[in-house]
């Protein structure tokens, strides 16, 4: 008997060791982020971030500074730069933000209905295995704070909050359940605020509760009255804060029909559905949170078909999944990285339920836990995770510290020169131009994508609402104010002081149609009144002459 307690003893000291070890893992994996915040924005993060600048200047979205996606992004910025200061490490601090509160609301999410080791474990895959440096090129900067960054967490405090629904939420009161109903709501309501598809996780964890509810103080339909009425508050209050400013007719154009264009471009049932099996198969093959989340995937359905029931953890990583499946298709034709980050979450945590719950399912279960962990740590060595993650590091460390020179440093990113479209020196450079040959209040404008953080870099406001040329270059939409006549009709009455040209290493028909953009008629004739100043790279800078 006391080899016994002193075995039972031993067991619970090495779980609590490993567990230890593994909050320190996430721990130190959340603080190695930390450096990035010396990195340049992406290119994305360049359009939000010169948005929410011109926001804070008295501009307006959808009038001033179009986007195609709802505010939620752009405001996102904006808090994030009147809290952090007005440089790109505002948004680097963002993502590392946001990645540490999700990681915490995944703990607490799968302690509460698995445990607490449980908790841990998919805290520590999630810290680990998302690191930017890790997953994408150029440390991640073209990945990091993007509108699935912000969905991830909400849709993290909605599951929290969803958890207490199903059981009394320690409180076993009415006004407790109706409390967690609501918070549900309105956080998956603020998630939609990034992106309209968002709304699909509303619908997973609604009926994940009404699967798994276990003592119903409320019933599932007034707790599903409840959370639709918190799901509409921060929907309704963007709505009125639009009509407010004269936006909401410019936003329906953005939000709604310009939308339906986009999504449907190039988008045919067969080619869509053989692009996203490659796309998943892709990571399957080379990232181990979707590998083990695969295997988690096959153990679930072995279960299913063994017991003809799925624990809570199980369930709600499934239907968590699910609705980010489906959340992927609904963004259209186009599968960039990006719509893959809100799917980390999930994956997290069906790997968390496949390991830490190995030893109650058998041999199959233990098996297929240790198949998992072998090929996952084939992958991080093969795909070297500690050199990427080290380096990138290092490399954002020794510029924080001044030990490394700034154009080298930059030129890492994208590169100099190099037609790759994309070149963080050269948006340096460019800004550095603009901002020492004008005054603040002047305007300008850039006839390109990658350089659209022209704005932000150089405090200077946009001529025309259209931060990129794609949404008027090829003439796609059938409105005329989306037609490059209209464009440049507008820049003539507001006169910018500089014209900036950057060449487009897109696809073919993008990236022509911009190359002869000087050419063109209309812009020839609004070139008359300019000249030719400097070229910085993919930059050709023409001034206003009178």
């Amino acid at each position: 008997m006391t080899r016994i307690k002193e075995a039972a003893v031993h067991r619970s000291n090495t779980r609590t060791v490993v567990l230890i070890g593994l909050a320190l893992v996430a721990g130190l994996a959340l603080a190695i982020r930390i450096p990035s915040i010396a990195e340049p924005l992406g290119v994305d993060q360049c359009f939000w971030a010169s948005s929410a600048r011109g926001l804070a200047r008295g501009q307006m979205l959808y009038v001033d500074l179009w986007d195609h996606k709802p505010p939620g992004t752009t405001i996102a910025y904006l808090a994030a730069f009147s809290l952090l200061g007005w440089t790109p490490a505002a948004v680097a601090w963002a993502d590392i933000l946001a990645s540490s509160a999700t990681a915490l609301l995944l703990f607490l999410i799968v302690r509460r209905v698995g445990g607490v080791a449980m908790g841990i474990v998919a805290a520590a895959l999630y810290t680990t295995l998302t690191m930017p440096a890790w997953l994408y090129r150029h440390g991640g900067i073209g990945e990091r704070a993007v509108a699935e960054t912000f969905i991830a967490l909400l849709v993290a405090m909605a599951a929290w909050s969803a958890t207490h629904l199903i059981g009394d939420g320690g409180t076993g009161h009415h006004r407790g359940t109706a409390l967690f109903a609501a918070g549900m709501g309105a956080c998956a309501g603020a998630a939609v605020m990034f992106k309209p598809n968002a709304g699909l996780y509303f619908v997973a964890l609604l009926l994940w509760v009404a699967f798994y509810r276990r003592k119903p103080e409320i019933g599932v339909v007034r707790i599903a009255v409840i959370a639709a009425l918190g799901s509409a508050i921060v929907p309704l209050a963007t709505l009125v804060w639009l009509w407010s400013r004269g936006a909401l007719p410019q936003a329906w154009v953005a939000l709604v029909d310009f939308n339906r264009m986009y999504v449907s471009q190039g988008l045919t049932l067969r080619g869509y559905t053989l692009d996203f099996a490659k796309a998943v198969w892709l990571r399957m093959k080379t990232d181990p949170l979707w590998l083990a989340g695969g295997i988690g995937a096959l153990v679930a359905t072995w279960e299913l078909l063994r017991s003809r029931s799925l624990d809570a953890v199980c369930a709600l990583a499934i239907a968590w999944g699910a609705a980010a499946a489906l959340a992927i298709v609904a963004n259209g034709a186009r599968l960039f990285p990006t719509y893959f980050i809100q799917a980390f979450a999930p994956l997290a945590v069906l790997a968390a339920w496949l390991f830490a719950g190995a030893g109650r399912r058998g041999l199959v279960g233990r098996l297929a836990a240790l198949v998992a962990a072998v090929l996952m740590i084939a992958l991080l060595v093969q795909r070297h995770y500690p050199a990427k993650v080290y380096g990138s590091a290092r490399d954002d460390l020794d510029q924080l510290r001044g030990r490394s020179d700034r154009e080298a440093y930059l030129q890492t990113f994208g590169g100099f020169a190099n037609a790759r479209g994309y070149s963080a020196w050269a948006n340096d450079q460019l800004a550095a131009f603009v901002r020492a040959h004008t005054n603040p209040d002047d305007l300008i404008y850039l006839f390109g994508i990658n350089g659209a953080g022209i704005y932000f870099a150089a405090d200077r406001l946009t001529a025309h609402r259209f931060l990129r040329v794609n949404f008027y270059v090829l003439g796609d939409f059938p409105d005329p104010r989306f037609h490059l006549a209209s464009v440049t009709r507008e820049l003539a009455m507001k006169r910018p002081v500089y014209l900036i040209f950057e060449r487009l290493y897109s696809p073919p028909a993008l990236g022509d149609a911009s190359e002869r953009l000087p050419q063109q008629p209309d812009v020839a004739r609004l070139l008359e009144s300019y000249r030719f100043e400097k070229q910085i790279e993919d930059f050709g800078i023409y001034r206003r002459m009178n």
